[in-house]
């Protein structure tokens, strides 16, 4: 009884932490088993030093700014070079736009319906304003998970917006996202298993 309760307290302050809604818990249209790109697991093995940010928010991009943080202290700490650190960030939920390429961000106006000003035009965002900083910690390890069922919810979304077809509009989500991203089942199962694998576990927002 009590390993019982102790359980369920953890999964209680777990789907705290995670802000888990229904979308989310949704059954979605998945690969066979043992399809889903897992290539990141193996990854995080090399590295001494792992952590997952949970970007469930674009919050200015906040998730992209503990991860530098991260890199930057390890390295004074520990005197860590970037192979022996590994960031990894989930983009779930209402985060899921900092995964998306340019071409999205303009064609379906992401800048302006998460009313996000780009520095250079002072007006609505064209253009995903995090890419180059994504880009940049790439290079220096980070591992960008998608969920593939906020991808889907956005997409719906989007396809109401501009009356397209919602698998249409995944369709383009799913080929034009960041350099190197790659989309897991749900942003639970990326939270879970990177954690599986060793990372410690950090907001994102």
């Amino acid at each position: 009884m009590n390993r019982r309760r102790e359980f369920l307290t953890q999964f209680g302050a777990f789907a705290a932490m995670t802000r888990i809604d229904a979308g989310e818990l949704k059954a979605a249209p998945t690969p066979a088993a043992g399809a889903w790109d897992t290539s990141w697991v193996e990854a995080l093995a090399s590295a001494s030093y792992r952590v997952v940010f949970n970007a469930e928010d674009i919050a200015d991009g906040a998730a992209m700014a503990y991860a530098e943080t991260f890199l930057k202290d390890f390295h004074d700490a520990h005197g860590t070079a970037d192979a022996q650190t590994r960031p990894v960030i989930v983009f779930r939920r209402l985060g899921t736009p900092m995964a998306l390429d340019d071409v999205l961000w303009d064609r379906y106006g992401i800048g302006e319906d998460a009313k996000i000003t780009d520095s250079r035009t002072r007006g609505p965002a064209r253009r995903n304003i995090y890419k180059a900083q994504l880009e940049t910690l790439r290079q220096r390890g980070l591992i960008s998970l998608v969920c593939s069922i906020a991808l889907g919810n956005w997409s719906g979304r989007a396809a109401k917006r501009t009356n397209r077809k919602a698998e249409d509009v995944l369709a383009e989500a799913r080929a034009n996202l960041i350099p190197g991203a790659i989309v897991v089942p749900s942003g639970i199962y990326a939270l879970i298993r990177a954690q599986n694998a060793g990372c410690a576990f950090m907001p994102g927002t």
